[in-house]
């Protein structure tokens, strides 16, 4: 039988918690994974709600009472001075102390980065820590990092976020070959700026990569699947992250707005409705939710905090195949 594997989950992270969070435990138990799910949060408040999830008992889920809460608008200094029994912190620390495997919160970022840096502390021989998440494509998803850890990139770091982001898309999809770009301007060499193009060098000219580098990519290019993991700094992950959301957002409301403006055009969508409830489930950004702090010492994902409870369980879903695939031991051997 297969290893059974611990999970930590900050259940008072995020809106709508800790009830958001069990029902997305409970539709993870429907799965029934080889898994044990560990709630950091008020005792009493969980107590009280996780009667009504038929999937969570005693055998596959325990309660760990903290007293504190990371509020989700507190800045980073003011989330490390609320100390050590807030749920963010003893979650995470319960990793560390090897109780866990593998934290999931929908928390405050900003404070989930830092107390992870604090209490994991970073691979050594990796300078910064790069968070990545899963996106859709014409052919299936893409990896793409930095989505906004570091504002700021050197070439080295985006090196090794392309080693990094390669054996995460080996380890969730269970592939072996991996095509692997730099997200930039344009695909000419000489364009971009001196960090990209000193990192495009290096990655040229090293004989033994885990994947198959191809060079640049441009941003229009990402949907159409033929890249596995696109690497960025921060900075321009996240515009980039936030652009493709408001993008997805507009097209499914525009949709909606067009198919309700008359009587022939509500006729209309009653025979277009199977293609647009597939467009709708494709572009739904709950399926991909769940994204990876890639670098430190254990594997911490944070889902986004207005996340639902099926966001929930896909941020969860993600975590198992994770821990299961071994990621971390995989990174640290590239090192």
């Amino acid at each position: 039988m297969n290893k059974k594997f611990n999970i930590a989950v900050d259940a008072m992270g995020g809106d709508n918690s800790p009830e958001k969070v069990l029902e997305g435990v409970n539709l993870l138990f429907e799965k029934n994974i080889n898994a044990r799910v560990n709630l950091y949060g008020d005792e009493n408040i969980i107590s009280s709600l996780i009667k009504k999830f038929k999937n969570i008992n005693n055998d596959n889920c325990s309660i760990i009472h903290s007293p504190d809460v990371v509020p989700g608008e507190t800045s980073v200094r003011d989330a490390i001075k609320l100390g050590k029994k807030t749920s963010m912190w003893m979650a995470i620390d319960s990793v560390k102390t090897g109780e866990n495997d593998i934290i999931v919160s929908s928390g405050n970022t900003g404070a989930l980065l830092v107390m992870s840096k604090l209490i994991l502390k970073m691979i050594e021989g990796l300078d910064k820590p790069a968070l990545a998440a899963v996106w859709p494509n014409f052919k299936g998803c893409s990896v793409v990092l930095d989505l906004g850890a570091n504002v700021e990139c050197s070439d080295s770091n985006l090196v090794e976020f392309s080693i990094m982001g390669s054996e995460l898309y080996k380890t969730i999809y269970n592939e072996t070959d991996v095509s692997t770009a730099l997200l930039n301007i344009g695909s000419e060499e000489i364009k971009g700026h001196e960090s990209i193009k000193n990192a495009h060098n290096k990655l040229l000219s090293v004989n033994n990569l885990n994947f198959n580098y191809k060079g640049f990519i441009e941003g229009s290019e990402i949907k159409n699947g033929n890249i596995n993991v696109i690497v960025t700094d921060g900075f321009t992950g996240n515009v980039a992250l936030k652009t493709a959301e408001g993008t997805a957002n507009f097209i499914t409301t525009e949709i909606k707005n067009s198919f309700s403006k008359s009587i022939s055009s509500k006729i209309g969508y009653l025979f277009s409705y199977f293609a647009f409830r597939e467009i709708k489930r494709k572009l739904d950004p709950r399926k991909y939710n769940g994204a990876i702090f890639l670098g430190l010492n254990a594997p911490v994902i944070k889902s986004h905090g207005g996340a639902d409870a099926f966001a929930f369980f896909n941020s969860l879903d993600l975590s198992y195949r994770i821990i299961s695939g071994n990621l971390i031991n995989k990174i640290k051997t590239n090192f």
